[in-house]
């Protein structure tokens, strides 16, 4: 297994299901402990995500600044990404699961339309809920009750945003959302913790196939020496790019090329604003608690819309963050893996693609944001200023804006939002550069030219619609595992 986030270890963690023997997961960065980003404050948590995170490495470079680069990169340690997201669960929509670029007996089963038992999904669903020890969707708190209460009144058909997370008091702090990792396997909740092997500090520069037609897995040690190790089979979940890099190297050597291009790079458009009105505009309940919410994605605009209330400085204040979330329209977008030296050296480039139908789809945003400015906040229309251009130009960013609403006080000045976007790679959904069923990886996940090498995550989403993708990477694990136990 190459990669120890969320895909990797939710896969080993199912093989351990099947007793599978044999497994080692390959980490690129280091063990810096099991400890998710929300056990920080949420000062020490955006500082980590957005500029001080000694992990952050981007493996990469864009054609088109600001898109896929800023806080676009890799979290490389121990764990990955799942020490990082916020644990929502949302699955792929139905009308995208049955829009035929999806394999149908995958598609069939993330439905529930193969299992006795339901769908990946809700299996998904229970095993988190367990964790949890509580249902994904349930109410978390008076705050969430009033929110949900106050926007259905304006006509928004919210629900409590379904997120695999539990209360926890961090130590001297107040009581957080924390997330899951599959890392807790490794401590827990199964009879006893997996005792698979976690190698750190190995990065894998390439694969290749060996005498017997066994993988030969190439890892570069920190003293620039490497070493050579052999696998029945090979399993990537090292994220899309690094995942990509990997098979078009492959790819390229096969073929006796010095490069491979990728195409169907897709993420998510993502915009919104952060408000900051006085509480007697908005008399949210005072006591702590989590209130985040959403609504289904929108026909119009193919996205869906959160509400999450902040912590503000400000005791007479409610500062909320609320934005859309939906799907990049265009396919179009390459990634272009390349040597460019002659000892080895390969490089990865992100040709970013935003076409006009990304283009209906910001303003469209835009135009949905700009009138829940004025029916929830009061602020007028005319004051919200988002056009498209902002988001090609990839300003305002989130965190300047977030300070901005941190510093405004509108017992002064009155309420205020301060809108942002989110360049694409900003939220690291990036996915279907190895489409399942492309030219590069078979329907059942193996890459063609290497069948003893499959590949998990994002990257191999045909289509990946408005919802986050963690909860369909979970489900794809448990879907891989049947069929690498099978075999």
């Amino acid at each position: 297994m190459v990669g120890s986030g969320l895909a990797g270890l939710s896969l080993a963690r199912e093989l351990a299901d099947l007793g599978a023997d044999g497994v080692v997961v390959l980490e690129a960065g280091p063990d810096r402990g099991h400890a998710h980003k929300e056990r920080l404050t949420r000062d020490e948590s955006l500082r980590l995500w957005h500029t001080e995170d000694p992990d952050f490495h981007r493996n990469w470079s864009s054609e088109r600044p600001p898109h896929y680069v800023h806080s676009s990169g890799l979290r490389r340690r121990l764990g990955g990404r799942s020490l990082y997201w916020h644990g929502v669960c949302l699955p792929i929509e139905e009308h995208v699961l049955r829009s035929g670029v999806w394999p149908q007996e995958l598609a069939a089963e993330l439905l529930g339309e193969r299992l006795a038992g339901g769908s990946l999904y809700t299996e998904v669903a229970a095993q988190l809920a367990g964790w949890a020890e509580a249902p994904m969707g349930h109410c978390r708190s008076a705050r969430e009750r009033w929110l949900l209460a106050r926007l259905r009144e304006l006509g928004y058909p919210v629900e409590p945003t379904p997120q695999a997370a539990r209360s926890e008091r961090v130590p001297g702090r107040e009581i957080r959302q924390v997330p899951f990792t599959p890392l807790t396997h490794w401590r827990g909740p199964m009879p006893q913790p997996l005792r698979y092997p976690v190698l750190s500090d190995c990065p894998v520069t390439h694969l290749r196939t060996g005498s017997g037609g066994l993988v030969e897995v190439t890892i570069e040690r920190a003293d620039w020496s490497s070493e050579v190790l052999l696998a029945e089979h090979v399993v990537l979940a090292a994220g899309t790019f690094e995942n990509t890099r990997l098979v078009g190297r492959a790819l390229a050597e096969t073929h006796g090329q010095n490069f491979w291009e990728f195409d169907n790079l897709t993420d998510h458009v993502n915009q919104g604003f952060l408000a900051a009105v006085p509480r007697s505009a908005m008399p949210l309940p005072t006591e702590p608690g989590r209130a985040f919410c959403f609504t289904p994605v929108h026909d119009t605009c193919r996205s869906y819309l959160f509400f999450d209330v902040l912590e503000s400085p400000r005791p007479d204040t409610v500062l909320m963050c609320v934005w859309t979330m939906g799907e990049q329209a265009s396919t179009e977008s390459r990634v272009r893996v390349e040597r460019v030296s002659p000892g080895g050296q390969w490089e990865l480039r992100v040709q970013p693609t935003i076409s006009p139908a990304d283009d209906r789809v910001v303003e469209r945003q835009a135009g949905q944001l700009a009138e829940v400015a004025e029916r929830v906040f009061g602020v007028a229309r005319s004051a919200y200023s988002l056009r498209k251009e902002d988001f090609r130009e990839g300003s305002p960013l989130f965190l300047p804006q977030l300070e901005a609403a941190l510093e405004h006080d509108p017992a002064v000045s009155g309420g205020a939002v301060f809108p942002y976007v989110y360049p694409l790679g900003s939220v690291d959904h990036e996915a279907g550069t190895l489409a399942l069923g492309g030219d590069a990886v078979a329907e059942d996940g193996t890459v063609r030219v290497m069948p003893r090498v499959s590949v998990l995550g994002p990257a191999v989403f045909p289509r990946q619609g408005a919802a986050n993708p963690s909860l369909t990477t979970l489900a794809l694990a448990k879907w891989y595992a049947r069929r690498l136990g099978n075999r």
